[in-house]
């Protein structure tokens, strides 16, 4: 891989992805790009959309008070449902 490195400007983790604003080493041009929740904390390859550079990015892990607000969140959404499985009739 390349020496181009993405530093990342900005994030914001949602429900399903990590919301990236990166800066490119090489062109310095500013992009976003989303990545899988899945990823965070883990060093990502991958090319820079704007001038083609190969590269890579450090992902963000989530702070400890993010990750309790959203483990609240889930137990919330499971004390709603009942923690009884959604049934369909057809």
């Amino acid at each position: 891989m390349a020496g181009t490195v993405f530093r990342v400007q900005s994030h914001k983790f949602s429900q399903d992805n990590i919301q990236t604003t990166l800066v490119c080493s090489k062109c310095d041009e500013i992009f976003s790009k989303d990545f899988l929740l899945d990823l965070e904390g883990q060093t990502i390859e991958f090319k820079c959309p704007v001038c083609g550079a190969p590269g890579e990015a450090d992902l963000p892990y989530k702070s400890a008070a993010e990750r309790e607000e959203f483990e609240e969140d889930f137990e919330d959404i499971e004390e709603e449902e009942g923690g009884e499985e959604f049934e369909e009739d057809y």
